[in-house]
Order: C-alpha cells, then sequence, then structure tokens
C-alpha cells in the first residue's frame, strides 16, 4: 500500500506486519507514528491513573488529533522552507526543471501544497495560528508552488487572493481574482473585486461592478448591501440609507451591515 506524504518527498512504501501496525521505509515518519502512538497510549495511562478512566471517552479525541496534525504539519512545514533555501529549481536546466514540473504534477503535489495552504488560513480563522504578515506570506508561497505545478488551479488563485486581502494588498488580490474568474465563473468573486476596488477608493468602478452582479446574478441584497458602503465611503449618506432601506427589504441585514447604516443614519440627523 502507498501512503502519500503532504511533502515533496518521495511517496513511502509501507508494510503492513503483525497486528496491523504500519511500518514505514522512512524512520523520521515511523517516528512521527510511534509520537503519536505514545502520546495516544500515555494520555489514556494518565487518566487511569488518576482515576478518570470513566470519562476518557468524553475527551475530545478529535480536537486532540487535530492540534497534533498541526504541529506535523508545522515540523514538515519548516523542513520545506529549509529545502526551499537551499535547493532553488529554477537554477537548473530548463529541460530537467520542465521534468522536474511534470514529475509534481504526476503526484499531484499541486493538491498537497494547496491543503496545506488551506489548513493555514483555516487555523488563522480558528486562531490556532498567529495572525501575522509571516503565515499569509506562506500561504501565497504554497498557493504559487501549486499554481506553477497546475496554472488552473481555481482554488489556488483564490485563496492566494483572500491572503493578499487580509495583507491589504488590494490591487494584487483583484489580479489574482481576475486569474480565478478565467478558470471559473464566480458570482462571489466578482461581488470580491467590487469590494476590493471600494476599498481601493475606486468608487465608480466599485459602483459599476455590483451593478453588473445584479444585472446578471440578481444577487440584490449582496450587491445594493456593497452599494450601500460605496456610497457611506463617498458621504453620500442619502444614497447609502437607501441602498440598506432596499437591501433590508430582501433579507436581514448582517450585524455590519446594521452598524454602518446605524452611523449613516447619525451622520443623516447632523446634515
Amino acid at each position: 500500500m502507498l501512503m502519500k506524504k503532504s511533502e515533496d518527498w518521495e511517496d513511502i512504501e509501507v508494510k503492513q506486519r503483525k497486528a496491523d501496525r504500519p511500518f514505514f521505509e522512512s524512520n523520521f515518519i515511523q517516528q512521527i507514528y510511534d509520537g503519536i502512538d505514545y502520546l495516544r497510549d500515555e494520555s489514556r495511562e494518565v487518566l487511569r491513573e488518576l482515576d478518570l478512566e470513566s470519562r476518557i471517552d468524553e475527551l475530545d479525541l478529535e480536537e486532540f488529533a487535530e492540534n497534533t496534525m498541526n504541529q506535523i504539519d508545522d515540523i514538515l512545514d519548516d523542513i520545506s522552507r529549509f529545502k526551499d533555501s537551499v535547493f532553488d529549481k529554477e537554477d537548473l536546466p530548463d529541460d530537467v526543471r520542465h521534468h522536474y514540473r511534470n514529475t509534481q504534477e504526476y503526484f499531484n503535489r499541486d493538491a498537497d501544497y494547496l491543503r496545506r495552504a488551506k489548513r493555514k488560513m483555516a487555523r488563522i480563522n480558528a486562531k490556532d495560528l498567529a495572525d501575522e504578515p509571516d503565515n499569509y506570506e506562506r500561504i501565497i508561497e504554497l498557493c504559487d508552488k501549486a499554481i506553477e505545478i497546475r496554472p488552473d488551479s481555481f482554488d489556488a488563485y483564490e485563496l492566494k487572493a483572500q491572503a493578499l486581502v487580509r495583507l491589504e494588498r488590494y490591487s494584487e488580490a483583484i489580479d489574482e481574482y481576475v486569474h480565478a474568474l478565467a478558470m471559473k465563473d464566480s458570482v462571489s468573486i466578482w461581488l470580491e473585486i467590487a469590494n476590493l476596488n471600494r476599498l481601493n477608493g475606486n468608487f465608480d468602478d466599485a459602483l459599476d461592478l455590483y451593478d453588473f452582479v445584479l444585472d446578471k446574478y440578481r444577487r440584490y441584497a449582496d450587491a445594493k448591501k456593497g452599494k450601500a458602503r460605496v456610497y457611506f465611503d463617498m458621504g453620500d449618506y442619502a444614497e447609502c440609507d437607501n441602498m440598506f432601506k432596499q437591501a433590508n427589504n430582501i433579507e436581514n441585514l448582517d450585524e455590519e451591515s446594521f452598524k454602518i447604516w446605524s452611523e449613516c443614519l447619525q451622520q443623516l440627523q447632523k446634515d
């Protein structure tokens, strides 16, 4: 049986032996596997010694496994970054580099890179990983690796754009979203591009894009909320109020939209 790692290493053969316990050709992977087994066994033994055996089933083993995988993921990522620092494939001859890329594609390395990037973003969102520029930069690097192997990767372009947005690099994020749209049409991405134009201060472009979404996709509430925020940023509070009213008649506004609408109404009262 073949077991695929999440790194650029060769596939590792796993031999099934007694008690169905896998033994790996790689000593490093075997140490990780044995360590996980040891932690699992020791955790249960400690609980038994504390007379908590009856509560073992109440443990959140899924959370324990998730935390363990996060630590392994960090270790493997550090190894990957070190490998990249000492090995630059751009230094290889063109024919060798082309063969390298084909090999990466054959073994679906792009999927491995993308999975790791998604995992990092999910950990940041769950506050299990620091909301720091370095982590977003790493997500961008992983997405670039995936795109290099498979240039038609919609998910990689979309995730890279999301990381760029977190870094407030809005123009670059728009470019990546446009690449994603070239792979697959998506109303959510059109809305994101409209939002980024607003954040960039390109209010006319943002309004045009929201109108485009209204005409083509009939996403009335989302587009009208977006237009309301543009008008708010422009200081046109009367039109902002009008758009929020229309959006609220379609569906209940989210908390953030209500907050902006309240500020808009306060400004109208001052005027």
